[in-house]
């Protein structure tokens, strides 16, 4: 399983390069910006007025005001760009793993050797989570190291901005989740693709929309989305209902989709 996992790390060195580029560089960006926003009371003044469901999409509940610490990077990172930067990582990721290569026609002459469907499985999903890990320290590094310069420390310790990164990182990895189990139930990455894409927009939408309309509500119980918003973990760390959801439902797609990975027909 070691020569899989390195295999598919080595594949992808390059777009992890990028990407680690890239959200050490938006992180910095944002860190960089707050200073022009600290103390500016008319933007509080401002977004005192947003509609519920826009204000819990923001991360601007339970007292979280847009010029603090908290508030600015809920706003502008953790509630809407970070997660939504690392589940279109995941999810392209896990759509890999098993349809990709079988799209391509490679997984059959990955498999004709001394290594289980379900083993190659495995090993490709500890090389997504390897990815995303290191995305996510990278992600928490950058904003740890700016933090004192930028003001963003204020209120807000290491831990917190940690804690915060791997919430939006388990969001990320709950829909990536959703990616794995189809293309490996599957084989057809396209459907992978769309069934995760659909069902973190849609998941999105509902958190969104559930302030207004009381039947969507219950809704909310199943939704990463929530998950993430709720548990609001600049403020109160990683807590069990940040953590626990995501991975129960990992774990459970994952086993449900394996055997059907195991017996059904490749194709090239």
């Amino acid at each position: 399983m070691y020569s899989v996992v390195s295999q598919a790390l080595r594949r992808r060195r390059t777009s992890l390069l990028w990407w680690s580029i890239g959200l050490a560089g938006l992180a910095a960006l944002l860190a960089a910006a707050y200073p022009t926003v600290r103390g500016n009371s008319e933007l509080d003044r401002t977004f005192a007025n947003l509609p519920p469901g826009v204000e819990n999409l923001l991360g601007l509940g339970n007292g979280n005001l847009l010029t603090s610490p908290a508030g600015y990077l809920n706003s502008q990172f953790f509630a809407n760009i970070l997660p939504v930067m690392l589940l279109i990582f995941a999810v392209g990721m896990a759509a890999w793993t098993i349809a990709g290569d079988e799209a391509a026609g490679t997984l059959e002459l990955l498999v004709a050797n001394p290594i289980s469907r379900v083993r190659v499985a495995l090993a490709r999903l500890a090389a997504l989570l390897t990815l995303l890990a290191v995305l996510t320290a990278v992600s928490a590094a950058t904003l740890i190291a700016l933090a004192p310069v930028t003001g963003l420390d204020k209120g807000l310790t290491a831990g917190r901005l940690a804690a915060a990164t791997v919430a939006a990182a388990l969001l990320a990895l709950a829909f990536a989740a959703v990616a794995f189990a189809v293309g490996a139930a599957t084989g057809r990455r396209p459907a992978a693709l769309a069934t995760a894409s659909a069902l973190a927009v849609a998941g999105y939408a509902v958190e969104g929309l559930a302030h207004q309309v009381p039947a969507l509500r219950p809704l909310r119980a199943g939704n990463p989305w929530h998950w993430l918003l709720a548990a609001d973990p600049l403020r109160h760390g990683l807590t069990w209902q940040a953590w626990a959801p995501p991975i129960a439902l990992t774990v459970l797609l994952v086993a449900a989709s394996l055997p059907r990975l195991a017996h059904r027909d490749l194709h090239g």
